[in-house]
């Protein structure tokens, strides 16, 4: 068990650059795509406009959109697992500057690997259309559990007292909204998933499974 710990005062400077960073990638997307972004922060209580993105985007899944939500989606999980970190001390080389941008480095690699298996196996069973539904889904309610918890985030950083309180209760609602997001992606693709259940199974055991438990593996 690891012991719990307040979290030391750091120096937050570079962390208020990394909001400022999160920030203008959000300008930018308002900017861009203002009807997309309104429509993504609602996308867990109504699904209907994936659906129709989708539909346009389908053979286009990688956008400008999606890059500036992905980057938004880096700098903010990596902030909170750095925090995480300073609070139940998992490693004491995370501690620092080099510790999250070693942090933003681990969370590319590994959605991109873990990107790049999966368009490989839905190529050699040739279910790439399914394949990207999915993931289509997963990227967009992602986004949303993204732009609901950076306000905990920002408070649970800037918040003079009570700071581990406050980190806790957002690290809670992290995991309460991951949970809703993978329980929305299999409601959303249920029959898909049962008149595929070999695919499901497979997908799950090389993408799901796999890469925490290698990361389990490596750090415990």
């Amino acid at each position: 068990m690891f012991e719990a710990k307040e979290i030391t005062q750091q120096n937050n400077h570079w962390i208020s650059l990394v909001f400022l960073a999160i920030l203008i990638f959000l300008t930018l997307a308002k900017v861009l795509y203002k009807d997309r972004l309104l429509h993504t922060t609602a996308l867990f209580l109504s699904k209907k406009y994936l659906f129709i993105y989708f539909g346009k985007e389908k053979n286009d899944i990688i956008n400008l959109f999606q890059f500036l939500l992905f980057l938004v989606q880096i700098l903010s999980i990596s902030l909170l697992f750095f925090f995480a970190n300073n609070l139940w001390q998992f490693s004491p080389v995370l501690n620092d500057l080099k510790g999250y941008l070693l942090l933003i480095s681990g969370l590319c690699m590994y959605f991109c690997v873990r990107y790049l298996i999966g368009l490989s196996l839905a190529e050699i069973f040739n279910i790439k259309n399914k394949y990207n539904r999915i993931v289509y889904e997963k990227v967009g309610y992602f986004n949303n559990l993204i732009l609901w918890i950076l306000p905990f985030l920002m408070l649970s950083i800037y918040t003079n007292n009570y700071k581990e309180l406050f980190f806790k209760i957002t690290f809670f609602v992290f995991a309460i909204l991951l949970i809703l997001r993978y329980s929305l992606v299999l409601g959303n693709n249920k029959k898909l998933i049962v008149n595929n259940l070999f695919y499901f199974i497979l997908y799950l055991c090389a993408l799901e499974i796999a890469p925490l438990a290698i990361i389990l593996k490596l750090t415990i």
